[in-house]
């Protein structure tokens, strides 16, 4: 291994800036295809995302994004146009596979790997730019936004694109006798991330730049510099470019986009913990060690060099990012671990000018108890899958048996790495360890078919006298069934469920325990489906029934 990674070492401090460049892109397909296209729709939110984007593309009305029958408010419509535009660009959209939708979110994680090693070679050079680049790449939380058809990696590369631009110009202004300066690209690029952010989730990724750019004008006790950024033209421009789709939706809906974007959304969010998701301040920086793993090791063994270069500009700048929004985010009562993606740039950002020195510095008894302690959690993380999977079914042996071996491949080829003081073959390990965890966990939980009710419902409620059955449902709303049912399904409701067998090409699913009346009336029962639903948490017994 030690002969390994003097070799990989070499190999990589060779490429020049196009094939890092390439190098990266390979290692984010590796790291974000498995279980791309095989892994269900992930309830709740996913779902109802990818099929909004799909009614819209059915029914041509693209100001108005709808769930079912009703309106889906609480999200921009930035995100239903460019998974429409994604599955419109690779094919019909009756019928489009969900990889399909998933596909803005694949490209912009891709695009933010490139973005984060771009930030990081400007301030420290192409090693260091490298080294962020393969460490975010494997980053669990990154990874697992790349395979959902949802807004967060999305606007992740918003904020990375602006905060681009905006480190240019802070690098500038710091400079004594240097007159701040930005191209006019450069300025519509900025812009144009801002507009776009806007336009996918509202107002979070302006404000993770607006908080940083305020840090580093207080920091230099002088915001002139700002200027450069033309911000009366860049303003208008942002404005013309979101402000007819606010207008339109604010007069189809009467209002009620603001009422459930803000109301509903936002300020239930900073109010109180939304459904069910409410957690104390510090959540994050506790759950950070898994979410953020690999690069989680990288942090911890570098704490103490990015404290002794907290004056260079590289730390400077990853401080402003993360510091104020992440006490946004712990300060707010709901808390989901997504929320703070658009930060972890900023901690690569800092660990990336220091990490050669930390890895060539002597290796201490604390470096290793730190590497050892961060690795287990992904470890005990699949185990504790396995464990669970048991109590649902077949355990899902050879992913989760994959995952380890890679995890632990990957920590063998870090260890020999940081041993011998090889910085990039260090976060090649740091990478591979990131595959293991990511593609263990989802190839893993999408081969518990228990944890998959909608799949299995569809599947019996099919035949061939029936291909696109109405599913009349007392017992699993969830998204993920309507996404993936060729035919409507509907609420039960109050409606007695035998009369509601009378309609053509119907099945009526509902709890077991309820089901004697299906029975006594002769109803033919087409499966039970018991598991476990991934958006209640709740263990599921139900049966589908059809008539006689």
């Amino acid at each position: 291994m030690a002969g390994f990674a003097r070799w990989l070492e070499a190999r990589l401090s060779g490429l020049g800036r196009r094939g890092a460049a390439a190098l990266l892109i390979a290692v984010s397909l590796a790291m974000f295809l498995p279980g791309f296209a095989t892994m269900p729709p992930l309830d709740r939110d996913e779902p109802r995302f990818a099929q909004a984007s799909r009614q819209m593309l059915e029914t041509g009305d693209f100001i108005d994004p709808r769930f079912r029958d009703d309106p889906r408010h609480k999200k921009p419509v930035g995100i239903y146009w460019l998974q429409s535009a994604a599955v419109a660009a690779t094919g019909a959209a009756e019928g489009a596979a969900l990889w399909r939708y998933r596909l803005p979110s694949l490209l912009a994680a891709i695009a933010a790997v490139l973005m984060t090693a771009r930030i990081a070679a400007d301030f420290a050079g192409p090693r260091a730019g490298l080294a962020a680049g393969l460490m975010f790449a494997g980053v669990f939380s990154l990874g697992m936004e790349a395979r959902i058809a949802k807004t967060d990696a999305v606007l992740l590369l918003t904020v990375l694109v602006a905060q681009w631009v905006l480190a240019r110009l802070w690098r500038a202004a710091r400079e004594p006798g240097t007159a701040a300066h930005l191209p006019l690209a450069q300025v519509l690029v900025f812009w144009l991330a801002v507009a776009a952010g806007i336009l996918v989730k509202g107002p979070v990724g302006a404000m993770v730049t607006g908080l940083a750019a305020l840090v580093l004008a207080l920091g230099l006790r002088r915001a002139g510099w700002l200027g450069a950024l033309r911000p009366g033209p860049g303003l208008a421009l942002v404005a013309a470019l979101v402000l007819p789709w606010y207008v339109a939706i604010t007069i189809l809906s009467d209002g009620g986009f603001w009422a459930a974007s803000l109301g509903e959304d936002m300020l239930a969010k900073v109010a109180a913990g939304q459904e069910n998701h409410g957690a104390p301040p510090g959540t994050y920086l506790a759950a950070m060690w898994l979410t953020f793993f690999p690069a989680a090791v990288a942090l911890a063994l570098a704490l103490p060099a990015i404290w002794q270069a907290r004056r260079r500009a590289a730390v400077v700048f990853a401080a402003a990012w993360t510091i104020p929004t992440w006490l946004v985010f712990e300060a707010t009562p709901t808390k989901l671990t997504h929320y703070v993606l658009p930060l972890y740039p900023a901690l690569v950002l800092a660990v990336a000018p220091v990490w050669q020195g930390v890895v060539a510095a002597p290796r201490r008894v604390w470096h290793w108890l730190a590497f050892g302690a961060i690795t287990l959690l992904p470890v005990a993380a699949l185990a504790a899958i396995g464990a669970y999977a048991a109590t649902l079914g077949p355990v899902p042996w050879a992913p989760l048996a994959l995952g380890l071996a890679a995890i632990g491949l990957g920590a063998a080829l870090t260890r020999q790495a940081l041993a011998g003081g090889l910085a990039l073959a260090a976060a090649a390990g740091l990478a591979v360890m990131g595959w293991g965890f990511a593609a263990g966990l989802v190839r893993g939980v999408t081969a518990v078919q228990a944890a998959w009710p909608a799949p299995r419902i569809v599947a019996a409620a099919v035949g061939p006298d029936c291909p696109a059955p109405v599913i009349r449902n007392a017992g699993f709303d969830e998204p993920s069934l309507t996404f993936l049912s060729p035919g409507p399904v509907r609420p039960l409701g109050a409606d007695d469920p035998v009369a509601a067998l009378a309609g053509p090409c119907t099945r009526v699913l509902m709890p077991t325990a309820e089901s004697g009346p299906m029975a006594d009336a002769g109803a033919r029962a087409l499966g039970r489906i018991t598991g476990l639903s991934l958006g209640s948490g709740k263990r599921l017994d139900l049966t589908l029934w059809a008539a006689p």
